[in-house]
């Protein structure tokens, strides 16, 4: 039996993420430990078995059956593990923000709420079996109209699943209101900690491994191996992903493409041109074009009700 690896640069939504949500479960016999990534979506995570630990940003989550973890667009994030992990048997909700500002039903912000509760990009809580129980069934369902093959064009379905994503959301803040968040941890490298959180709050300043290797007392070979083992990316590649990732945040706004590739650490456009297309998998301004047409569509969408 071959090793899953998963190293994949971005990852977007699949797919049945046209409608700005999907639904997994995935079990997988072996498995390594997973790039640091991040997307523009929610990710609604539970644990169930076989998985080891999970990095988000520069802490280290231990895994227990039936931990949920809120993923906020954009935070680093990937498994970790000493050895190859057997039968990881986990689910997740992917959600974009517009979708799930439409669950909110004009009565509670819930980008503002889930965001208020996670520190560093993430929070992880640990469900009781009947709840855990109650998280699976609905993922399940959502994930099982999913496979309809006219669950697209089907208003019903759609439907459907917005209010099992609604229930599953409740769950959610109901726990978050009244339970203790799971605590991150070192992750037994407190230089390399350290490291970390110095570039996730310094990525778009210029930034050298041999400045970090001096600044934090460390040769330049011990720094690029251990960070490359906790992150699986060179110091180089993390910083540039955080950069374009940084970029797709700032085209949301209204500042130029040249004005975003500065802004995000670039020294020149063409640099940041080939970055975010090997990136990203399109161009800035494709991208930039194919959000507007997004936006274009959710406000008409919006004025049509």
């Amino acid at each position: 039996m071959q090793t899953e690896t998963t190293n994949a640069p971005f990852l977007p939504m699949g797919q049945q993420g046209e409608q700005g949500y999907e639904a997994h479960f995935e079990l997988s016999e072996t498995l390594e430990s997973t790039q640091f990534h991040c997307h523009d979506y929610y990710e609604f995570y539970i644990h169930l078995h076989g998985g080891e630990s999970m990095g988000v940003e520069n802490r280290l989550f231990p895994l227990k059956p039936n931990q949920v973890f809120v993923l906020l667009p954009f935070s680093m994030h990937g498994l970790s593990c000493t050895q190859t992990m057997h039968n990881y048997e986990r689910g997740y909700l992917n959600l974009s923000p517009e979708v799930l500002r439409k669950l909110s039903c004009g009565q509670i912000d819930l980008d503002q709420f889930f965001r208020s509760h996670a520190s560093g990009g993430v929070c992880t809580y640990q469900l009781n079996d009947a709840d855990a129980a109650e998280y699976v069934r609905l993922l399940s369902e959502i994930r099982d109209n999913q496979k309809s093959a006219s669950w697209e064009s089907d208003a019903f379905i759609r439907f459907r699943n917005y209010a099992l994503m609604i229930q599953l959301l409740s769950l959610l803040c109901r726990t978050l209101r009244h339970d203790e968040p799971v605590q991150g941890e070192s992750f037994g490298n407190s230089i390399i900690q350290e490291i970390l959180d110095y570039i996730n709050n310094h990525y778009n300043q210029p930034i050298r491994i041999e400045n970090l290797a001096k600044s934090f007392g460390v040769s330049i070979s011990y720094l690029s191996h251990e960070f490359a083992r906790f992150t699986h990316r060179s110091v180089y590649d993390y910083v540039l992903y955080r950069r374009v990732m940084l970029a797709r945040q700032q085209m949301m706004g209204s500042a130029t493409l040249n004005e975003i590739a500065y802004q995000c650490g670039f020294n020149d456009y063409s640099n940041f041109l080939r970055s975010f297309s090997k990136i990203v998998g399109m161009s800035p301004s494709q991208y930039r074009k194919q959000l507007k047409q997004y936006r274009n569509l959710e406000v008409e969408a919006r004025m049509a009700l």
